[in-house]
Formats: structure tokens, C-alpha cells, sequence
């Protein structure tokens, strides 16, 4: 081959470092969208949880009769954490937060004991609040359950709008996402239309022709979702050693199903695009193709 030749043949070499760039950027900014949603239920369950029913013991209960009460509840489904508050407790944290020694001046503490019940996340509602504060009045030395009804509806709601915009974002980037995906496979597939019909024409088979697009289409969803989770690692790496108090609201299992799932996505659309983008020029008359 000639210097000429093989210079001609360098240049007419295709690049699929675009392609492989440019999903790995879509599936990346995907990933990115999954992590916020991903840590967004994180938050949510956070919240939640810092709603809790006040349940005021009767003055003449034990303490031991207390603490068993406490720890029944523990063993409650419901129950995220029993905290117990003792009456001279109560009173130092009231002096706290008044900035006055109320018992000193009436002469006696008129505090009860009280129990911190801290719902799991699934039970932070109003109905099973309404339904766990029946059940604890039912409880032997239980003289009251108090809790913020306004905070729980209000918290609720807000979630659910949220949750609800960020549904609907996510929608419209996913479809969006797919849509970028698809004609970078089809550009790809576009600069080889003549070599896919001049295959057809020497009397290939159309999966003979499909099977190798098919192939590197497959291996450039993988390289792309590879690079995608390597970026998004990273960054939850970066974030991580930058604001270490993050790390709460990381779900490391569900991350992992993250990856795979940027992993498949890359795969299926590319296979799939590239499909649909080679059978189309197949179909195609040769005049067509100009």
C-alpha cells in the first residue's frame, strides 16, 4: 500500500470516541439525577423521623414501671425510638431553654416523666399517629400523648409535592436522555449507510450486516456507562471528603443498583438504536441514501 493509500485509509478510520463521550455524558447526567432522587428518600425518611408522640407518665408511676413501658415499645413495629425523660430532666432542659429556675421559685417540679416515641419513616402520617396515640392511652400510667399535628400534615404535604415535581422531572430527562442516546447510535450509523447497503447489495444477510453495528453499539453503551459510573463515583467521593455529614444520606445498596442500572440502560438503548437506525437503511433504496 502506498503512503497515499495508507493515509486515506487513516482518514476515512472512523472515531467512535464522540460516540462513547457523549453517551457516557448522558448516563452520567441520568446517574446524577438518580442520586438526587436516591438521597431525596434518604431526606424525606430523615425528616420523617424526627416527628415524635409525647406520652406524660402519672407522677406516682415508678421509674422501673417506666422503663419497661419503654422498652415494650421499642419492640413496637412502629417504633423508631423510645427516648425516656425524667421529671427533674424535664425540669433542666425547660430552665434551659426559659433561662429561669421555675422550680426553685414555685418550690416544686409540676413536670411528669414523659416517653420520646420517634416513628419509623412508613408510620410518620396522620392515620397511624392517630392510631398510635390511641393504643399508648391504653397504657397502664400513661396520663397524656401529645403530638404536633400541624408539623406531621404539613411536613407530609411538602414531601409529596416534591416528590411529585421530581417524578415528573425525572420523566422527562429519562426521555429526554434516550432520545440523545439514540441518534448519537443513529449519527454513528449515518457515516456508514453506504457500506451497510453495499453489504446488502454483495448479498449479505441482514443479520450478518446488523450483528457487527449491533456488537459495537453494545460495546460502546458498556464503555459509556464504565466511564459514567467512574464520574459519578467520583463525585460522590469529592462530596464525600468535602461534607462528610453527607454521608448520612447515602444509600450505598441502592447506589449500586444505580450503576447497574446505567450499566443496562446504556446497553439496551445503544443495542436497540442501533437495530432500528441499521434495519432502516437496509430498507432503503440506494438512491435514498444520498
Amino acid at each position: 500500500m502506498s503512503q497515499q493509500e495508507g493515509h486515506y485509509s487513516y482518514r476515512r478510520r472512523p472515531s467512535y470516541l464522540p460516540s462513547i463521550i457523549s453517551i457516557s455524558l448522558v448516563l452520567c447526567m441520568l446517574g446524577i439525577f438518580g442520586i438526587i432522587i436516591i438521597s431525596g428518600n434518604k431526606l424525606s425518611d430523615y425528616v420523617k423521623e424526627k416527628f415524635k408522640l409525647e406520652v406524660f407518665m402519672k407522677s406516682d408511676m415508678p421509674e422501673g414501671d417506666i422503663l419497661r413501658l419503654q422498652k415494650s415499645l421499642e419492640m413496637e413495629t412502629w417504633a423508631k425510638k423510645v427516648t425516656y425523660i425524667s421529671a427533674d430532666e424535664a425540669a433542666k432542659q425547660f430552665t434551659t431553654e426559659v433561662g429561669h429556675d421555675f422550680v426553685g421559685f414555685i418550690g416544686y417540679n409540676p413536670l411528669l416523666p414523659s416517653l420520646e416515641v420517634y416513628l419509623k419513616s412508613d408510620f410518620a402520617n396522620q392515620e397511624h399517629a392517630v392510631e398510635i396515640e390511641k393504643i399508648l392511652k391504653q397504657k397502664v400510667g400513661v396520663n397524656d400523648v401529645t403530638y404536633s399535628r400541624d408539623y406531621i400534615a404539613r411536613v407530609n404535604d411538602n414531601l409529596s409535592k416534591i416528590s411529585l415535581i421530581i417524578l415528573i422531572i425525572s420523566g422527562v430527562f429519562f426521555i429526554i436522555s434516550i432520545t440523545l442516546i439514540n441518534n448519537t447510535i443513529r449519527l454513528n450509523l449515518y457515516a456508514r449507510r453506504f457500506l451497510i447497503k453495499s453489504m446488502q447489495l454483495v448479498g449479505a444477510t441482514q443479520w450478518f450486516i446488523i450483528r457487527p453495528f449491533m456488537l459495537r453499539s453494545i460495546l460502546h453503551g458498556v464503555y459509556g456507562a464504565l466511564i459514567a459510573a467512574l464520574l459519578l463515583g467520583s463525585m460522590l467521593y469529592g462530596l464525600t471528603q468535602k461534607y462528610q455529614e453527607i454521608i448520612a444520606f447515602y444509600d450505598y445498596s441502592r447506589f449500586a443498583l444505580l450503576f447497574v442500572g446505567i450499566l443496562s440502560l446504556g446497553v439496551i438503548i445503544s443495542m436497540l438504536s442501533s437495530l432500528i437506525a441499521t434495519k432502516r437503511y437496509l430498507r432503503l433504496k440506494l438512491d435514498d441514501l444520498y
